[in-house]
């Protein structure tokens, strides 16, 4: 399987993206790379403490995240468009744990025109599903995307 490291450069707009950037200081800073073979985006996360929402269990909407940032990159980078998350639903089967290493995939199960169906995974070392997600994203030109971000910036983020 040839993966590829994605990065800012893979994007059209810069980010201070809590899960991926890794210039966000107090951010996951998790890498993603793409299947481009498989058309998927691909990382691996390994919770620490910091990331728990009870003692020994990772809060959930660390996870939620984590895969909605996932999907976020399957969309940008195999759709040609720049996409919106619109809705999501998170179905949690397992608890994730810190010290552990979890794979996370994600892929576009559907696209039309303006919008893009997508599905993200988040498995443990024995390829249990721990966490399953399904969203819909908006799509816009990656121009569109750039001016919104230089108008938001230039607004002071109103």
């Amino acid at each position: 399987m040839a993966r590829r490291r994605l990065t800012r450069d893979d994007l059209a707009v810069e980010t201070c993206c809590f899960v991926c950037d890794p210039a966000n200081e107090g951010g996951l800073h998790i890498e993603f790379f793409l299947d481009e073979e498989a058309g998927r985006v691909l990382a691996e996360y390994i919770p620490t403490p910091s990331h728990e929402g009870a003692p020994g269990v990772i809060h959930g909407g660390v996870v939620g995240a984590i895969l909605d940032d996932a999907m976020a990159w399957a969309v940008n980078v195999l759709s040609g468009s720049f996409g919106l998350t619109r809705r999501g639903e998170i179905e949690y089967s397992r608890i994730v744990r810190p010290g552990s290493a979890y794979a996370v995939t994600a892929w576009i199960s559907e696209i039309g025109k303006n919008r893009a169906a997508t599905i993200a995974e988040l498995r443990d070392s024995e390829d249990h599903l721990c966490c399953a997600t399904k969203a819909e994203f908006s799509l816009i030109s990656h121009e569109e995307a750039r001016l919104a971000f230089e108008r938001r910036a230039a607004t002071g983020g109103e």
